[in-house]
């Protein structure tokens, strides 16, 4: 099997897994619980914690764990625009947001929210003078993913956060899902900010929810005692262990791996620019591991039979979304109806090897013939 879609799970890494199996036999015990074993599992857990807000290099952060980053997002956005709506009912995002992103952007809506997606440029990225002037007193939330997971745009939180950060009442989200282990991130002036650990090689079903104090929110799930008033819920010792090992793991030595992907992407680049019918829509300063293309006047879905067939696992788009008939993503980017139906993500890792591009390249020019 040669596996290229990275973006939308990653094998577990064994360290992660030891972890996990060890905490589940030493720190079964409820870690709400004010016995021995169950003060043992809170105290781990707390270590987990303080180790998961170092290796990020955000101390001034709490962490709220949830199942994922589909729960985060969720938190975050309808959690925060219930709890300060009344200092405005203005919310900002991109065309280019996750499904979990986006749901909840239409769900507000449906409650007297006024939703305005920024403008983008022709990469994709957010163009700061619309944003400028979207930005109003009843603005109180923007949401930005930090990294698109079907093309790969890296969006300048940077320059986003600044022009937030000039209106009082308004907070930045960003998903950074797709960003962790790919590039260097900083969360100043980010006031929240949701990833999953299974897009790093951690295990599925545990993800964070970071939150400035100053970011006050709605709980989305209500019961009893956990490690936040935000979020109920017996907390996952193994999986909250595991995902401070992963994420240790994900940012060890992150420019030599960044530096071996970005040679595997140009690589892969430079073979698809050969191929009459393929076209990439991932733009250059895209993340170098994740590389959409379309593969004109073929079916997608046909492609990806084909693909499946000689042992290769891509994507059509995004997990999430990949039933829908054509990609709202590439569309939006492109414009071109025949691009975003025939569109195929190709996500890769510093687990990939030229051989493996190699093969791919072969095997889609052999879908061609």
């Amino acid at each position: 099997m040669i596996y290229l879609d990275y973006s939308a799970t990653t094998p577990v890494a064994p360290e992660a897994l030891d972890v996990f199996v060890e905490a589940a036999r030493r720190h079964f015990a409820n870690p709400n619980s004010l016995h021995a074993p169950g003060v043992a599992a809170a105290q781990a857990v707390a270590k987990a914690t303080e180790g998961i807000l170092t290796t990020l290099g955000a101390e001034n952060f709490e962490v709220i764990y949830t199942s994922g980053a589909t729960e985060a997002n969720n938190l975050a956005i309808k959690g925060f625009a219930m709890k300060n709506r009344k200092y405005g009912m203005h919310l900002i995002t991109t065309p280019f947001e996750h499904a979990s992103v986006t749901a909840c952007f239409g769900y507000l809506q449906n409650l007297g929210f006024s939703v305005d997606l920024v403008e983008t440029g022709p990469d994709g990225k957010v163009a700061l003078d619309s944003l400028e002037h979207l930005m109003g007193e009843d603005t109180i939330l923007v949401s930005v993913a930090a990294v698109n997971s079907e093309i790969g745009i890296v969006q300048p939180l940077a320059e986003i956060a600044a022009i937030v950060a000039r209106h009082s009442h308004a907070v930045l989200h960003s998903d950074v899902t797709q960003a962790i282990g790919k590039m260097q991130l900083s969360f100043a002036d980010i006031d929240l900010v949701s990833f999953a650990a299974h897009k790093f090689y951690g295990l599925k079903g545990i993800g964070v929810l970071l939150r400035r104090p100053e970011a006050l929110l709605e709980p989305v799930i209500h019961g009893g005692k956990s490690t936040t008033s935000y979020r109920s819920g017996t907390p996952a010792v193994p999986l909250i262990l595991s995902m401070e090992k992963a994420l240790e793991l994900a940012v060890s030595g992150l420019d030599a791996k960044i530096k071996r992907v970005d040679f595997l992407n140009q690589r892969l680049r430079h073979e698809l620019s050969s191929i009459g019918d393929v076209v990439v829509n991932s733009p250059v300063d895209c993340v170098p591991h994740i590389l959409n293309l379309s593969v004109l006047g073929h079916d997608a879905d046909d492609m990806l039979r084909h693909f499946d067939e000689h042992g290769i696992c891509v994507s059509k788009q995004s997990a999430c979304s990949s039933g829908a008939t054509r990609s709202e993503t590439v569309f939006r980017l492109t414009g071109d109806e025949r691009r975003a139906r025939t569109s195929i993500r190709v996500s890769i890792s510093h687990l990939t090897t030229a051989a493996e591009i190699d093969l791919f390249v072969a095997c889609l020019k052999a879908g061609l013939s």
